[in-house]
């Protein structure tokens, strides 16, 4: 079927205009680069089985969360220039799926160490944590601030992992 000659410029123009919007809404914004780096070291050796010995997609599922989370934590929490690097050397999920006797309350686990560096790439802070979180974790999750807490796989992990940035990170700012 010939298009009429009137109309041809009209769908021409409403196809050009459907590229360009679609171009628009595709490009993204430029991302600044994450000043939080999470490595994680021997993950096959971890406590939980289920990170250890699972389907990749599971895995890779907790570690973007856990980065993603850490990540939007400490970025509140560091002065301009600093970095922080965490290096996380074991993770037990609570009762999930542990390798060794979970503990009473079923509490998550995490062992890493941490390094803090400012704009020059001076040390400011290092330590080695083993955090293990005994709450009572139904009264807890009214208070913390999310809107995912529900579908998050790191929901459980989450109050201990605020917790802690807050103990070593808050005050950083203030020097």
């Amino acid at each position: 079927m010939k298009a009429l000659p009137s109309t041809r410029g009209t769908v021409a123009c409403a196809l050009l205009l459907c590229c360009l919007a679609t171009l628009a809404l595709s490009a993204e914004s430029p991302k600044t680069a994450s000043r939080t780096e999470v490595v994680f070291d021997r993950p096959d050796d971890y406590t939980d089985w289920k990170l250890s010995d699972s389907a990749d997609w599971y895995r890779e599922a907790v570690f973007t969360a856990l980065r993603s989370y850490l990540a939007k934590e400490s970025e509140k929490m560091l002065p301009d220039g600093y970095t922080l690097k965490i290096t996380i050397t074991d993770i037990d999920l609570g009762n999930r799926a542990s390798r060794k006797v979970p503990s009473a309350s079923g509490a998550p686990a995490f062992m890493f160490n941490y390094v803090v560096t400012d704009a020059s790439g001076a040390m400011v802070r290092q330590g080695a944590e083993n955090l293990r979180f005994f709450t009572d974790f139904g009264n807890y999750r009214h208070s913390i601030e999310t809107t995912d807490l529900t579908t998050d796989i790191i929901r459980e992990e989450k109050p201990m992992l605020k917790s802690w940035a807050v103990a070593k990170l808050a005050d950083l700012k203030q020097h």
